[in-house]
This record gives C-alpha cells, structure tokens and sequence, in this order.
C-alpha cells in the first residue's frame, strides 16, 4: 500500500522553474532552498521533501527547466541528427544565459555539484549523442567497431573546453566543423579512400630520391 501523498507535478513544476530563475538571479553561491521556497510561494519542508539539499535541486532544475536538453533527432543521417542536436543544445545554452553561467561557474570548484551535473546533464546529454550514434551504426553509417563511448563525449567535451581556450562561447560554426571532422561518414571514407588510392599508386618501393632530407649531409 502507498504511504502518503502523491507528489503533485504542479509544484514541482513551480519549484525548479523558481530554482532556475533565482539563479540567474543571485548566482549558485548566493542561492537557497528558503529562497526557493519563498519565491515559489510553499512551504521550505515541501522543497527538501523532494530534493535533499540545494546541489540535487540545481541539477535537476538545469537539467529539465532550463530548456538545454535537446529533443532526439531521427533524420535517417548521422550528419543531420548530429548537426540538428548540436545547434539545439547550443541555443539551449544560449537561452539559459545566466543560469548555465551561474552554475558553470561553480563545476570546476566544487565537486559535489560536479558530480551531480555530471549524473544529471552531463549524462543525459551523452546518452543522447549515444542514441544518434548507435542508430547510425544500424544504418551502416558507421562499422559495428566504432567506439561509441568517445565518439559520444567528443562533442560535449569540445563544446565545454572551447570558451576555456578561447575565451569566447562555442558557436554555430564550432557545431559545423565538428559535424564535418567526425560525424560525417562520407567525408571520411572520400578521405580515406583518396589516402589508399595515393599509396597505391606511389607503390611499396618508393624511390629514395623522393624521401625529405631530415638532415642535412656533412
């Protein structure tokens, strides 16, 4: 027999959509669970109820309210779908603004919120790239053999590193050359079958008059 009452979606609703507004607003350090309690009109026992303490709230609250997770793709191309949930994660991003800043800004220093981002958005957006992957290898456009564990982290992680080495945010054309590098099988079987064509017709016994000098003689 269930004990107590259901959860009601309307407040939980109303909880993580305040938690995503108030840390745009006061950034994550500034942020508690009795302002969110406050804003969001219940009582403070309702929101630990639900989350235990402010990092499991914030997490859950980017993850699912702040529109940065993409819907799936499924246009039949891993280029397509590739390209479709890249740029729909990048405006999500975008449109999160502050929020993603707020919270971003804290992952490097405090690992409790690290490791929950990491099970929260990070994970739900890796299994998402997993998902476009692994239909791409029904298709045929990739072999059975492709590592689907990296080829899953590869976006995210270069998306994530780009602003740290660049000191500006990732943007449309940073989603156009990934797509084009790794995720465009034709691309790269042209590239591939252009390399081997090459070293056929050099042939196994090249002259070595046509080898770099690495050295200059004595």
């Amino acid at each position: 027999m269930q004990r107590g009452r259901p959860r009601d979606p309307a407040l939980d609703e109303a909880i993580l959509s305040t938690a995503v507004e108030l840390l745009a607003e006061e950034g994550y350090a500034r942020l508690t669970m009795e302002q969110i309690a406050t804003r969001a009109g219940v009582g403070k026992a309702s929101v630990y109820l639900r989350w235990p303490n402010k990092v499991a709230l914030v997490a859950e609250a980017i993850e699912h309210r702040s529109g940065v997770v993409p819907a799936l793709p499924d246009t039949g191309s891993l280029a397509d779908d590739m390209r479709t949930f890249l740029h729909a994660l990048l405006r999500g991003y975008q449109s999160a603004g502050q929020a993603m800043a707020a919270v971003s800004g804290e992952v490097a220093s405090n690992p409790e919120l690290r490791q929950a981002w990491r099970r929260s958005m990070t994970g739900t957006l890796w299994a998402g790239v997993r998902v476009i992957l692994e239909r791409a290898i029904e298709r045929g456009e990739l072999t059975a053999l492709s590592d689907v564990e990296l080829l899953s982290m590869l976006p995210l992680s270069l998306m994530q590193n780009w602003r740290a080495e660049h000191e500006q945010g990732p943007d449309a054309a940073l989603v156009e050359r990934i797509v084009a590098q790794f995720y465009s099988p034709a691309q790269t079987g042209a590239r591939r079958e252009s390399t081997e064509r090459t070293l056929r017709e050099e042939g196994p016994h090249k002259s070595n008059h046509d080898a770099p000098e690495l050295e200059p003689e004595a």
